[in-house]
């Protein structure tokens, strides 16, 4: 029985102390799987140790090699076979697979698997099929399809059906899915991985049709539950609810995959009520089925049945949260401003350690909540408390500083990012923009939607002259904002045109607000808030009739006001 990873610093340094590590190899034999999680020993022993045992040196080096390349340290293999070479023995069959394992999971250091690829080469080892297939994995990994090729191609003569399936892989991964059809119909022997890499790229590319004709040439042994997944997956990506159900039904048999796939097609669809039975008679459920509901009810505006969903998996389920878990709660926590229990998933996320800067953006979520729920102390802190600051962190911050009125506190932040070489995106300026607009700052308003595509590459979009059109508005400017609007690169929006509506309402400008009602009636939209203020400024003219009829088109359409919906141009 191997020993615990934590002890094996001290059981070491016991066997060196009373000799038995020299004297019985099967103790290395033992302790050599676990050394990846020491990389400092892993390093000593190989050079120091193994080349002690010669009758087991190369056994030993291509344990540690092995252990590497499925532990979070592969580049330990590296050191090992360094090993190997200074110890004058030379690497075997057994070695390569397994190196090239590691090299393949550095695949922001391409030179290491080429290097790697050299030795094999020199050593006469391509003329194994486990190092070919090796070598073909490791290719496909780097998405280097031309050496994958080249590889393939010069060992033709030493390949069997997992080079194949290799090969197809590899193209599939990278989207290159004429050349996987080739390798397909060019396969001396095809089995189920091939048929499913083949059904699983149509599906995923959106070639519905194709992909639902190779399932049903598929033969009936080969179709297994990744095919099944795959058409799923396929069908619910784009929005084809009912193929995807139809399919998920017929399935001879269902893994926890299959259902969460089902439900995640509901969820991204936003059928949470579908999603939800589905997951209410789920046989069993993981962190990702949890996971996808609450995620869902969260995307889909349910906030508090997102919150509650997430007390029924503290309270019913050992599964336990993870960060796109706590993203979403935070967020439904955010939305209702329910600051009590954002404290608590806070605490929640301290206490599991969870990561806070990485692609997750957990520490993003954790300022967005903070802010919403107006303690913006919190929302500084937490931002300051990140090693890596990522773009969502900054926005965050500067969006919550401005729905928060701390105009100077949000620039600050603003200029701060810019110097620290972090490249503001549209979101970032959508909030300053609306920092600038709520303080009546028109000059710093003016200048920064300037430098948007002058400085930073951003194109405005609708949303930031949205912005620009209710700064000029609140200030007064309602010519400039006409004109500015004649300039759009696209058409007007009801946001932008109900932005200035407000305006006109606010500085009792009817004869601006009658040129902006026709354009808005133009757009046919079903908005409540601009047809209400259509009725308001009329109301305020002293035109009832109008009024009158401009309530008349929101019963008409059967217009349900949107909460929130009119205040922002009020």
């Amino acid at each position: 029985m191997a020993p615990p990873p934590r002890l094996l610093p001290l059981l070491l340094g016991r066997l060196l102390v009373s000799g038995d590590l020299l004297r019985n190899t099967a103790h290395l034999r033992r302790i050599v799987p676990l050394l990846p999680s020491h990389p400092h020993l892993a390093a000593s022993l190989s050079s120091l140790y193994f080349p002690l045992f010669p009758s087991s040196c190369i056994f030993l080096h291509n344990l540690l090699i092995r252990a590497s390349a499925t532990s979070p340290s592969p580049r330990i293999a590296f050191a090992a076979f360094s090993s190997i070479l200074r110890s004058g023995d030379a690497p075997d069959r057994f070695t390569f697979p397994s190196l090239l394992k590691s090299a393949s999971r550095l695949a922001s250091f391409p030179r290491t698997g080429a290097q790697v690829h050299a030795q094999a080469v020199r050593r006469g080892f391509l003329i194994d099929v486990f190092v070919v297939n090796a070598l073909l994995a490791m290719y496909a990994a780097f998405r280097d399809t031309a050496s994958m090729r080249e590889v393939f191609d010069s060992c033709a003569g030493v390949t069997d059906v997992v080079s194949w399936n290799t090969v197809l892989g590899g193209y599939v991964k990278c989207g290159d899915i004429r050349n996987a059809q080739m390798v397909f119909e060019e396969m001396p022997q095809r089995n189920g991985v091939s048929w499913s890499a083949m059904v699983g790229a149509y599906a995923g590319s959106g070639e519905l049709d194709v992909a639902r004709e190779m399932f049903d040439e598929m033969p009936a042994i080969g179709r297994n539950i990744v095919t099944w997944n795959s058409m799923i997956t396929g069908f619910a990506r784009h929005g084809l609810l009912p193929l995807a159900r139809k399919m998920f039904d017929e399935m001879p048999v269902r893994n926890l995959v299959s259902w969460n796939t089902m439900i995640r097609g509901y969820a991204v669809n936003g059928e949470m009520d579908g999603a939800r039975k589905l997951f209410d008679v789920m046989p069993e459920k993981d962190v990702v089925s949890w996971t996808c509901m609450i995620s869902g009810y969260a995307q889909a505006g349910r906030y508090a049945e997102t919150l509650e969903l997430f007390r029924e998996m503290q309270s019913e389920s050992s599964a336990r949260p993870n960060e796109v878990t706590m993203v979403s709660v935070l967020s439904a926590c955010a939305h209702l401003t329910a600051l009590e229990e954002g404290r608590w998933a806070h605490t929640y996320i301290d206490k599991h350690k969870m990561v806070l800067d990485n692609e997750f953006n957990l520490g993003a979520a954790l300022i967005d909540m903070y802010a919403k729920c107006g303690k913006t102390d919190m929302a500084v802190k937490i931002f300051y408390s990140l090693d890596q600051k990522n773009v969502s962190a900054w926005n965050a911050l500067i969006t919550g500083l401005a729905v928060n009125g701390d105009v100077q506190d949000c620039i600050g932040v603003f200029e701060q990012m810019k110097r620290s070489g972090e490249k503001p995106n549209d979101i970032t300026f959508v909030g300053v923009l609306t920092a600038c607009a709520h303080s009546g700052l028109v000059d710093e308003g003016r200048r920064c939607f300037q430098s948007m595509s002058s400085t930073c590459r951003v194109q405005p979009e609708a949303k930031h002259y949205g912005c620009m059109v209710d700064m000029l508005g609140r200030a007064g400017l309602l010519e400039e904002a006409e004109e500015l609007i004649r300039t759009m690169s696209m058409a007007p929006d009801v946001m932008v045109l109900g932005a200035l509506l407000g305006a006109c309402r606010m500085h009792k400008r009817f004869d601006v607000a009658e040129r902006v009602q026709s354009e808005i009636i133009g757009l046919n939209t079903r908005q409540a808030g601009c047809h209400v203020l259509i009725s308001d400024v009329y109301a305020a003219a002293g035109k009832w009739g109008e009024a009158l009829d401009a309530r008349r088109v929101l019963q008409k359409c059967t217009i349900r006001k949107l909460p929130g919906s009119s205040s922002s141009m009020r």
